[in-house]
């Protein structure tokens, strides 16, 4: 294609595929970007040529999934056509634009609350109580996750109900519409009602979704196998009219069908929008030629999805390491040795180096290490700097001051400082306001008629209701200012300073942050107010909150490392039943999606990727041997290093591959090649490997000691039988249950105890 002399600065630097891109403007376009191909270069270049062939910026809407990413899209677009008028920014975000000023449709007020998970759980909580659903196996915790997953698929409560055989699902579809209402009485959304609420204003409005339709002409969505079915609907609505939808994704890069993405929605796009224009994007950037050689392999073992290449100019580096440690214990020491030792010869520095996980617990022993090694460390995903209590309480005030409505930050400040407030005048003062349906706030300038409240009790209330009169007039204020102006009139450093004790200097260091987190926003947000700064605060993720720049080791699972990248990454725990998870079973779409998040893993390392796992592991209260991941017998073995750190003598490879395959259908994920050879236990236990009739010592296989067998893999032994070449042991293996075996004629090999 022959561009203007306007434009070769956009397109110079790309290659054919990323041009095709770029250069298509009217008319639907799907992006099929492989890790690390420079989509967001893509997606940037897109907008700044639409502008430059004369599209209004105000007529094109950009959505990402995180603040981070919506970020660095702005700030690219900016940097090529500054004050663009571009609308950059995540689904939830535009959807709490968006109901703001369509609120009135939906019977909201403009300045409802945006409730955390914290908050929808208390909510859950009261429904709960009241309705007298208390279980030991139906949970608020589980019924809050089934009305979110129910969300996020446009389900309704009926549809909750008609599961009889689910408990969980038969108290979500009770507690369904009571939260519902309790969160309308409290003028108050939760995350997902964000795009629930926008879908129905577009279904239910024709009006509303045309003029959206002509407002967003042109639409970029990022990350489009992540999207959900409320997601791909808003994008459906606003795209009617006009088709200029340009979505790009990587279907071997979705990990979120547990929370609803819809992976059929970027493997269908071509039916939804027949004629679209197709471009893959194979040219990865990111990582060395080993690294992406393995995540190659290992995800062509999929079959939902595109086939694509993976190709770099990158050198070949250093092959991919897979090790076997003898416990988690020392599996965690080893890997925060080899950092320390790489930082020390000056290579790399802190901040290159991530160690991702399946499953958060794992991640204990890591932080314990990196303590003991005195390396910074940062826990992406881990609590939350806004989970924190003084950081809640503050915020909660916030909320207060913008919606007066709010009970649930009602209850969490009215005696934060304390005011003299117990619990009996909290319980009457909630029992009359929820016999005339009013807010608490409202109930709290009529405390006096609140029937057996204390005079002082009344009083304090009033105050409250005063305090937060005064603190009201700030909602239109920059944030920064009106933070530091809210903490002094409500007394709150005082407070933590006495409260706390111990802890005083955090947990004021933690207040002094949020000021500074307001003042970035102001600078960011110029004419912004408070009430916007909780907003975005609310609309936060984890990873939003990491920051690259800091000098410490990365700690997070593998689902928060989408995303990101760094020159040296240590995925560990590479074990049936943690990778993939236990709860695959024998679901071949859950396996998928497993060895889907393998690959976003595998695919954030630049440089250098160590993959380990170990023989024996404490894992959620119990110590049993291990299972080497079914993933590591799909590897290509000429980029592959095996290293055993276990001290046994066993050949590396019969740790690193799993010896039973998983087969769906025909499809078998064991790689190709003879099992490796096992010597009996008699000849491992003393003897001699080729059966001679020297002397045996049978008595290493003890009950509790752990084993390894060539086909069923690793387990342990929990009874023993008889005694001299009858000896027998009944081991208990994970994958197929208790064997009993001759000891002296067996396969077993007993594995080093820690």
């Amino acid at each position: 294609m022959h561009a203007p002399d306007s434009d070769r600065d956009l397109l110079a630097d790309l290659t054919p595929p990323q041009r095709d891109a770029v250069t298509h403007v009217e008319g639907a376009l799907l992006v099929l970007a492989g890790a690390g191909s420079g989509k967001t270069r893509v997606i940037t270049r897109r907008v700044a040529y639409m502008l430059r062939r004369g599209v209004p910026g105000n007529r094109i809407l950009a959505l990402t999934f995180t603040n981070k990413a919506a970020g660095e899209m702005r700030e690219r677009i900016d940097a090529l056509a500054p004050r663009s008028g571009v609308w950059v920014g995540t689904f939830h975000g535009l959807c709490a634009r968006l109901l703001r000023q369509y609120a009135e449709l939906l019977g909201l007020d403009r300045n409802f609350t945006i409730y955390d998970q914290a908050d929808r759980l208390r909510v859950i909580k009261q429904v709960f109580a009241e309705l007298g659903l208390e279980s030991s196996n139906v949970t608020p915790e589980r019924v809050d996750g089934a009305i979110s997953r129910a969300k996020n698929v446009l389900a309704s409560p009926e549809s909750l109900a008609r599961d009889t055989h689910d408990p969980v699902a038969v108290a979500a579809a009770k507690v369904f519409k009571p939260y519902q209402e309790r969160l309308r009485a409290n003028s108050a959304v939760d995350f997902d009602d964000l795009l629930l609420h926008m879908v129905r204003i577009v279904k239910e409005h024709p009006d509303v979704r045309a003029d959206l339709d002509a407002r967003f002409r042109y639409i970029l969505v990022d990350e489009y196998q992540d999207t959900n079915l409320a997601q791909y609907a808003i994008v459906r609505a606003l795209s009617v009219d006009h088709r200029n939808l340009c979505v790009t994704g990587d279907p071997d890069q979705s990990i979120y069908g547990w929370r609803g993405a819809n992976l059929g929605n970027i493997l269908e796009f071509e039916r939804d929008y027949p004629g679209c224009r197709v471009v893959k994007l194979e040219q990865n950037y990111r990582s060395t030629k080993n690294i992406l050689a393995v995540a190659d392999h290992l995800i062509r073992r999929n079959r939902r999805r595109k086939p694509k290449a993976l190709i770099t100019e990158n050198p070949s580096g250093e092959r991919v390491e897979v090790a076997v440690y003898p416990t988690e214990i020392d599996e965690a020491r080893a890997v925060v040795g080899r950092i320390a030792s790489k930082v020390a010869e000056g290579e790399f520095g802190l901040r290159d180096f991530a160690i991702f996980t399946r499953v958060t617990a794992l991640t204990r022993n890591f932080e314990s290490a990196l303590r003991a090694a005195r390396l910074p460390y940062q826990v992406v995903g881990g609590m939350s700097y806004y989970e924190r209590a003084e950081v809640k309480d503050v915020l909660a005030y916030l909320g207060l001051m913008g919606n007066p409505r709010d009970d649930v930050a009602f209850l969490r400040v009215v005696n934060t400082p304390p005011r003299g407030l117990g619990k009996t005048s909290i319980d009457k003062l909630v029992e009359r306001a929820r016999t005339l349906e009013i807010p608490l706030m409202q109930m709290a300038r009529q405390s006096k008629a609140v029937p057996g409240l204390t005079e002082r009790a009344a009083a304090s209330l009033r105050d409250f209701s005063l305090l937060m009169d005064e603190l009201a007039t700030l909602r239109d204020q920059a944030a920064e200012p009106a933070v530091r102006r809210l903490i002094a009139a409500a007394g709150y450093r005082e407070f933590l300073q006495k409260e706390s004790k111990d802890q005083a200097d955090d947990r004021l260091a933690n207040i002094d942050e949020l000021v500074s987190a307001a003042r970035e926003f102001d600078r960011e947000h110029p004419g912004g107010s408070v009430v916007e700064f909780l907003e975005d605060v609310s609309l936060s993720s984890a990873v939003d909150r990491w920051k690259s720049e800091n000098g410490a080791v990365a700690l997070m699972t593998l689902h928060a490392s989408k995303g990101l990248e760094f020159p040296v990454v240590f995925i560990v725990g590479m074990e049936q039943g943690i990778l993939p998870h236990a709860r695959v079973r024998d679901n071949e779409a859950e396996l998928e999606e497993e060895r889907r998040l393998l690959f976003v893993g595998i695919t954030r390392a630049q440089r250098e990727l160590y993959l380990s796992r170990c023989l024996v592991r404490e894992f959620r209260g119990q110590r049993q041997a291990t299972i080497p991941s079914e993933f590591l017998g799909e590897l290509p073995a000429d980029v592959i290093i095996e290293r055993d750190y276990t001290g046994t003598g066993l050949d590396p490879a019969s740790f690193a591959r799993p010896s039973q395959p998983r087969s769906f259908g025909g499809f078998d994920s064991r790689r190709n090649g003879a099992p490796p050879r096992f010597t009996t236990a008699a000849a491992l236990a003393g003897g001699t490997s080729n059966g001679d009739a020297g002397p045996v010592d049978l008595q290493r296989f003890q009950p509790g000691v752990s084993v390894i067998h060539p086909q069923y893999g690793l387990g342990r032994i929990v009874a023993i039988d008889g005694a001299g070449p009858d000896r027998k042991g009944r081991v208990a293996f994970t994958l197929v249950g208790e064997k009993t075996f001759v000891l002296a004629k067996s396969p077993l090999r007993a594995v080093t105890r820690p």
